[in-house]
């Protein structure tokens, strides 16, 4: 009977999950909103009060570059600088603000400074697109309100 239960134990933990949901890891957040798609970068639009409920942090007036499966990357293509719904997964890193230098602890360690050697370019360096892994792409409409 103890070997039954614990087979029946094992088999519920094991499981798979329901079809069309994708487990969220600890590091990340899934995100509901609305914006721009241009080419596979999509810029995140104000929130309206006709939305509804938010789902997610803001993303307004930020840009990322949108990453999926092939049916989805095919909807991003489909409507490639219209106005969309989209839902995506994003790494909580990706949300906070860019600083310099990298925190451990505490403490944030900076190494070099760009503009202070005189045999490197005084121009900044370009801060990395995050990528949105993207679920879900619904069209809104063809005008995009983002210029």
């Amino acid at each position: 009977m103890l070997p039954l239960a614990i087979a029946l134990a094992v088999a519920a933990l094991t499981a798979p999950q329901e079809a069309g949901t994708k487990k969220i890891p600890n590091d990340s957040v899934e995100v509901h909103a609305r914006g721009c798609l241009k080419g596979r970068v999509f810029a995140g639009a104000p929130r309206t009060e006709d939305e509804g409920a938010s789902v997610g942090p803001d993303v307004t007036g930020r840009s990322f570059r949108v990453a999926g499966p092939k049916a989805v990357m095919a909807d991003v293509k489909k409507h490639d600088g219209h106005y969309v719904s989209i839902v995506g997964i994003v790494r909580k890193t990706d949300l906070s603000e860019p600083m310099l230098g990298t925190r451990v602890g505490g403490a944030r360690i900076i190494v070099g400074q760009p503009g202070r050697d005189p045999m490197r370019s005084n121009l900044p360096t370009p801060a990395p697109v995050p990528v949105m892994d993207v679920t879900s792409v619904q069209f809104v409409d063809t005008e995009c309100p983002i210029r």
